[in-house]
């Protein structure tokens, strides 16, 4: 079991996910067979917490409350899929967004203001679509003709939710929205 503050994409966002997912064995005939990601395994983590919940996460919860009021919901455009080779995974990325890393670093800032160690990885945003079956690699994957993949996927990240793993599926033990957009061209409108 392990915890970690996530993006639990919205049914629209699940359901482009899931024709994504879908889309992969078409994309890469080659490919040896993937395990893909059910829609209740599908999310974007944001920080992981290796040290797991304490005893009493109110300190925690109350900074990525607070983090999440002050916070607008940031649009997302996940606009690839790339193979990492070492994970042995297929995973959807989103474009660049300075938005999205000054949310990792305020996520980083609360984490290790509660107890957490800092982490020692850059954070690399994904949403893993697929495992490839132990021994496989996917590190010649080419890159797949236009259209075979349904992307770019325009997707609002719109909250933050603790999560923990379970058999399957990821619970969803707290739940903060992100603040509503101000003016125009701010943020985005969750769905």
């Amino acid at each position: 079991m392990s915890d970690f503050i996530a993006w639990l994409p919205d049914a629209d966002t699940l359901d482009a996910l899931e024709a994504l997912c879908a889309a992969l064995p078409r994309a890469w005939p080659a490919m040896p067979p993937l395990q893909l990601r059910r829609r209740a395994q599908l999310h974007m983590t944001l920080r992981y917490l290796a040290e797991g919940l304490p005893a009493d996460p109110t300190l925690l919860y109350a900074g990525l409350a607070e983090l999440a009021g002050r916070t607008q919901r940031l649009p997302l455009r996940l606009d690839c899929v790339e193979a990492w080779p070492g994970a042995h995974v297929l995973v959807a990325r989103p474009a660049p967004s300075e938005a999205l890393d000054a949310l990792f670093a305020a996520l980083e800032a609360v984490a290790v203001a509660c107890g957490h160690a800092p982490e020692s990885r850059q954070p690399r945003p994904h949403i893993t679509l697929a495992y490839l079956p132990r021994g496989q690699s996917a590190s010649a994957l080419a890159t797949p003709a236009p259209g075979l993949l349904p992307l770019p996927i325009d997707a609002c990240l719109g909250s933050l939710s603790m999560a923990r793993t379970a058999p399957g599926r990821y619970d969803n033990l707290q739940w903060w929205p992100l603040a509503e957009p101000s003016g125009p061209g701010a943020g985005c409108t969750a769905r």
